[in-house]
Parts: C-alpha cells; sequence; structure tokens
C-alpha cells in the first residue's frame, strides 16, 4: 500500500506503508548484449540524504519495484521529483504531492539526478530507491551498451580508436563477470571499488564508437569470462595476480611480463617527498597500532614490494601487505602520493624520499601501455591478447555459462574494506 496526500496534509499523513526491497536478476553471460542490465550503485561512499530527480528526455514514471506496473506517479519533462527519508520509508514530493513507500523505481526517458550536496549527473535506464539508515540507496539498472560507454569515457583518457576498443571489451567483461561481488541489489558501485561510471553525460564520440564497434565482445579464458582487471602504468613490467591479491589460484591469464610500451607514460618512474608523520599516522589510524616507522619486505620478480613491516613503540613488527600498506597510505596522506608498489624509500629527516615506477596494482591490462600500442598501429585484439595471456576475445552468445563472481579480492585481513581497491586509475 502506498500513501499519497497533498503538500499540506503532509504533516497529518498517517498510513502503514508496505513496499519491496529491490529484488532484480542477476545479468546472464549467454544472453546478447541488448538483453543485459547492469545494476550500479550511484554516489558510492557518499551519505545521500535528499535527491532531485528531473525528467530531462522525456517523461518519468514512478512505480513500485517488482509489484505492480500501474504508475503512482508521472513525471513530466522537465520537472522534478524530490526524494527523501521519513523515517524508515521513503518520501517523494512532486509539486503539492507526496508519495511515501518503502522503495520507488523511476524510469523512462533519461533523468537527471542532484543529491543535497552535488553536481547533477544524467543516467538512462532504471533508478531503484530504497532507505539504507539514515541516508538512501541509489541503484540505476543501466544498459550494459551505455554504461560500457560510460566506462570508457570515465576510465580511458584517451582518444586513440584501437585502446577505446581494448578498453570498451576490458569494461563490458569486468561488469559481467563480477555480477554478484557487492550484494543482491547491486553488481557494482559507480567508483573506483568497481569502474568509475558517471552515466550518459560523461560519454564521449570515442567512447560511443568503441561500445557500439565492439558490441557484444568479450576476453574468455578456457570458454570463461576473464578477471579482466586493469590500471594505469606499469613502470615496465606488469604483475602475477597472486604477487598483489590474495587469489585462491595463480590465475595463468595475469601474468606479469615485460612492458616496453610503458615509457612514455607520465608515471613511468615518479619521485615523491611525502611528511613522514603523515605517513606513521595514516598507519597507525588504518592497523590500530602506533606505527614508528617501516621496513621494505620481499619483492616479487618484477620488483614490486610484496609487503612491509611496521615497526611498532617495543620494537617488534607487524607484517602487513604491500598493497594494503599503499592503499592505507593514500587514503590517509593528501595527494595520494604511492602510485604503486614498486618503489624504493629512504628518510630524509622527517620526510620520505620515494622513488618508483608505474601507477596502479599492475595486474592485467595497462591503459598507458595499450594507447601507445595503439599509436604504433595495434589493434584492440592485439593489445588484449598482449596484457592477458592465452585468452580469446569473443562474443556473449558464445559464453555459455552465467558470469562468475570470483574476481580476485585485494590482500590484507580487512575483509570489510574490499571496496576500496582500486581497479582503473
Amino acid at each position: 500500500m502506498v500513501a499519497f496526500v497533498s503538500r499540506t496534509r503532509a504533516a497529518r499523513a498517517v498510513g502503514v506503508l508496505v513496499g519491496l526491497l529491490l529484488c532484480l536478476r542477476p545479468a546472464a553471460a549467454q544472453l546478447p548484449e541488448g538483453a543485459q542490465q547492469v545494476r550500479v550503485r550511484l554516489l558510492h561512499g557518499v551519505r545521500v540524504e535528499r535527491v532531485d530527480v528531473q525528467a530531462t528526455g522525456g517523461d518519468l514514471t514512478v512505480t513500485l519495484p517488482d509489484l505492480s506496473t500501474d504508475p503512482l506517479l508521472r513525471i513530466d519533462a522537465g520537472e522534478t521529483a524530490t526524494i527523501s527519508r521519513r523515517g524508515g520509508e521513503l518520501a517523494l514530493a512532486h509539486g503539492d504531492r507526496w508519495i511515501y513507500a518503502r522503495a520507488l523505481k523511476i524510469s523512462g526517458a533519461t533523468l537527471s539526478l542532484t543529491p543535497s550536496a552535488g553536481a547533477a549527473r544524467a543516467y538512462t535506464g532504471a533508478l531503484y530507491i530504497t532507505p539504507e539508515g539514515n541516508a538512501l540507496q541509489l541503484v540505476n539498472e543501466v544498459p550494459l551498451p551505455d554504461y560500457v560507454a560510460s566506462v570508457v569515457a570515465s576510465e580511458y583518457p584517451f582518444k586513440d580508436e584501437a585502446g577505446a576498443r581494448a578498453m570498451a571489451v576490458v569494461a563490458r567483461t569486468y561488469a559481467l563477470r563480477a555480477t554478484g561481488k557487492f550484494s543482491g541489489s547491486y553488481d557494482h558501485v559507480d567508483g573506483t571499488a568497481s569502474q568509475v561510471y558517471k552515466g550518459v553525460s560523461a560519454v564521449t564520440a570515442t567512447a560511443r564508437d568503441a561500445a557500439q564497434d565492439t558490441r557484444g565482445e568479450v576476453v574468455t579464458y578456457d570458454g570463461e569470462l576473464i578477471a579482466a582487471v586493469y590500471f594505469s602504468s606499469s613502470g615496465g613490467h606488469t604483475a602475477d595476480n597472486e604477487d598483489v591479491w590474495d587469489a585462491d589460484e595463480v590465475l595463468p591469464y595475469l601474468r606479469g611480463r615485460p612492458d616496453p610500451y610503458d615509457k612514455p607514460s607520465p608515471h613511468h618512474r615518479w619521485t615523491a617527498r611525502v611528511s613522514r608523520p603523515a605517513v606513521l599516522r595514516a598507519l597507525s589510524a588504518h592497523y590500530n597500532i602506533d606505527v614508528q616507522g617501516f621496513y621494505l619486505g620481499d619483492r616479487s620478480e618484477d620488483g614490486r614490494l610484496m609487503f612491509f613491516k611496521l615497526l611498532k613503540p617495543n620494537g617488534q613488527t607487524t607484517r602487513v601487505q604491500a598493497n594494503d600498506f599503499r592503499l592505507a597510505v593514500n587514503n590517509g596522506v593528501s595527494g595520494a602520493p604511492l602510485k604503486s608498489t614498486w618503489f624504493d624509500a629512504r628518510r630524509s629527516g622527517d620526510t620520505y624520499v620515494i622513488e618508483g615506477r608505474g601507477y596502479g596494482h599492475g595486474v592485467g591490462l595497462a591503459q598507458w601501455g595499450a594507447h601507445v600500442m595503439a599509436q604504433r598501429g595495434h589493434s584492440y585484439r592485439e593489445i588484449l591478447t598482449f596484457y592477458y595471456d592465452g585468452v580469446s576475445i569473443t562474443t556473449l552468445e558464445n559464453v555459455p555459462q552465467a558470469p562468475v563472481a570470483n574476481a580476485p579480492k585485494p590482500l590484507a585481513d580487512r575483509p570489510t574494506e574490499e571496496t576500496r581497491r582500486r581497479i582503473g586509475w
């Protein structure tokens, strides 16, 4: 049951409201791309207490998710509705009309979404809104082609055709393989824990063409979708997956290899000077111990650090994984100074001088390398088979199994912080 009241009666409205939690079918890899939908949580990591939804490409309809196709409300083109919380339910205000429900679906034309603090973004597909604590959960069920085009535009800053096409195939593969990683109500988030997704307003002509030209294409190994991870710059060598993440198995297509295409990258070699007190505060807060310093640990064959030893006041040390160390420092120190785990560090007074190579975790496709390969005349298929060893590029119709939600997780004993892993830049 849904309650409708005028704005003047809103304060006196009393009703028993029943709604449904978001319950959407998962994507199935054997379907053609046109039938695929991706469920993306919007404004991930942002507390959203109120949001304005405007109909920007035509009319929108408001319904109860999975209960009835009969519209509760129509939002005409150019009009705006405001959704907020009232106790444990949603309150939608449109003109002098109010709707209260436990969950709402808004669909139809392109919609513009503006949180109470932030800029507007436009999205296609449907928007599902549910309460979450004292805030709102926003999930965009977007057609896969639109999602891929937006990710390419958001993640790949170059305009070359072959690199953008390679990125489109990677984004599509990652989107489908990672289905189910987060929760039953969405497949991905719109930030760096999945792939950066800024909606339809971010899409460029290059990204749109790349998504269309590779429509339905995915990367497989032994007939299954790969964990299509990627990063910015390799520093001259990519990494094995098991050296970076706590993988249950060695993934044969995620093998480290020399990367001669990275040299033009501005991140190929880098130097950072970082405040020692700031680093130690960040590490102490992240690991909940008093960190007095650190020692560099062993390295993988490609040169990346595999772990660090944190020095405690009693002189004992605690061993931590290198990628988690990097994320801890970057999350706690202004400017995110550690571009990769491939570096040397020395102390100069109250400053750490860090000399490193590459940008990102180092596993899978290097975006700068893909860009340089494209500039040198390589095709997008050659780019993909260079960075993912032994793979095939095929279409969704030729993938017999549904996506497998077992993309590698970052190392570290912090399961509740999985969503802080950086996939792209």
